[in-house]
């Protein structure tokens, strides 16, 4: 029996006033072999979290980030 299908999404969530810590408790119940890595960008205020996670779910990954703050640079496979 094959599992439900999964999808490997990466992008850039630019955030204010949270940390790496937050945005991975807020995603590690919703998908496996998540990243988060903070890319520094002396150009913009706030900070940007490159992030890639595996789940069944991209809508929902969307959606927790929304609340931290804006979702960048989509990639979906």
């Amino acid at each position: 029996m094959i599992g439900p299908e999964k999808f490997t999404i990466e992008f850039i969530l630019h955030a204010y006033n949270t940390t790496i810590e937050q945005i991975k408790s807020s995603l590690a119940e919703f998908g496996d072999c998540l990243e988060v890595v903070d890319c520094k960008n002396s150009q913009e205020k706030g900070c940007n979290f490159k992030i890639n996670i595996s789940t069944e779910d991209p809508t929902l990954i969307f959606d927790v980030c929304s609340q931290f703050g804006r979702i960048r640079s989509v990639k979906v496979n």
